[in-house]
């Protein structure tokens, strides 16, 4: 019976030392150490530097595009009054001397009207001034009747001189103005062309450049008389050969988004009209700090590079100039020539991150 009244005595001591010994570990854990805590060091990135310079950017850039008729060299044919064509003795892409007949026409309805109106006027005015001058020696007609009638005269002569001088006649040839390539043919036989309209385009002295469709971005880099290798895509003209760049187009192609460089052929060439072509530019651009295309790093909608100073990364956001796979122009403040610009290990930099730089 005593032991038994014993037990519950005995657990509730028990009890009482355990929560005693959890109460003092608990305050002892809230009591500060006597011994100072190590502050946490922050990492050091090794990192790769090299020196910002100053220079050009050689890029080289290929582009692609066809032979096209030189535009000062392209002579149109038309007529100044309306004909119809009644034979056509050349083809396009044919070679032609000048003065050979390309085209035999004949004026058309509205032309002969005029020509037939014209000749009839002529005749009518010369035989109204024969009249008027044998009246005013029968002294049957006036002094300013006659001069009416001589005016009337010089008129319908003018006008039918004018007809003439344009070549309307019944039966008419065109003849080549120059030497050159027939480059398109704008007429049937038995067409109607109306006054002015184009009949041929002849090429004087196959005289032929290269449109290339270049990229925009790459535009900044060409100038006007930079000499371009150009090699026959297709091994039917000259393999190769240079020509200089004679025009940047201002205007965007929107059939291709590109902007058209025309390049200026040698004469002796074998290239052919249509004909496609690749070309090679080496570009130059003008001197800036240069720095290994590396160093550079996207970052958002801007790019950024990292310098070391007082052995901690100073990022700086720059503008990317002309590039190519090696190098790159960069623009920002504080950059100058000499500092060192980090080209390895720049991904895991963070500003003001403690670096070192291996010797």
């Amino acid at each position: 019976m005593a032991k038994d009244l014993r037990r519950p005595l005995v657990r509730r001591a028990l009890g009482l030392v355990i929560v005693a010994a959890a109460v003092g570990v608990a305050w002892s854990l809230m009591q500060p150490s006597a011994r100072p805590r190590r502050a946490l060091r922050p990492p050091t990135a090794t990192v790769r530097v090299t020196p910002i310079r100053r220079g050009p950017v050689i890029t080289r850039l290929v582009a692609y595009g066809r032979v096209v008729p030189a535009p000062w060299a392209v002579h149109t044919l038309v007529e100044p009054f309306e004909v119809s064509v009644t034979r056509v003795f050349v083809n396009r892409g044919q070679s032609v001397g000048k003065g050979a007949t390309l085209l035999a026409v004949t004026p058309g309805p509205t032309a002969r009207l005029a020509l037939l109106r014209a000749e009839n006027s002529f005749r009518l005015a010369r035989l109204a001034l024969r009249e008027e001058r044998m009246r005013l020696r029968l002294k049957l007609a006036t002094r300013s009747g006659l001069l009416r009638a001589e005016r009337a005269f010089d008129a319908a002569r003018l006008s039918l001189r004018v007809f003439h001088a344009e070549g309307l006649r019944q039966h008419m040839t065109v003849p080549a103005p120059v030497t050159g390539v027939v480059s398109h043919i704008a007429v049937e036989e038995g067409s109607t062309m109306n006054p002015g309209q184009a009949l041929i385009n002849l090429i004087a002295g196959n005289r032929l450049e290269v449109r290339l469709g270049v990229e925009p971005e790459d535009v900044p880099s060409i100038r006007v008389g930079e000499r371009v290798r150009l090699s026959s895509f297709e091994g039917i003209g000259s393999q190769h050969i240079h020509g200089l760049v004679s025009v940047i187009s201002r205007v965007m192609d929107p059939a291709t988004h590109m902007i058209n460089v025309f390049v200026t052929l040698p004469r002796a060439n074998s290239y052919l009209l249509g004909e496609y072509v690749e070309g090679r530019f080496t570009a130059v651009s003008a001197a800036g700090l240069l720095v290994p295309r590396s160093a550079v790093l996207p970052s958002g909608h801007h790019f950024v590079l990292y310098t070391v100073a007082d052995g901690r990364a100073v990022p700086h956001r720059v503008a990317l100039g002309p590039h190519n796979g090696r190098v790159a122009q960069v623009v920002a403040r504080h950059l100058a020539v000499g500092m060192p610009v980090v080209v390895r290990g720049n991904y895991e930099l963070t500003p003001g991150m403690p670096v070192r730089v291996p010797r």
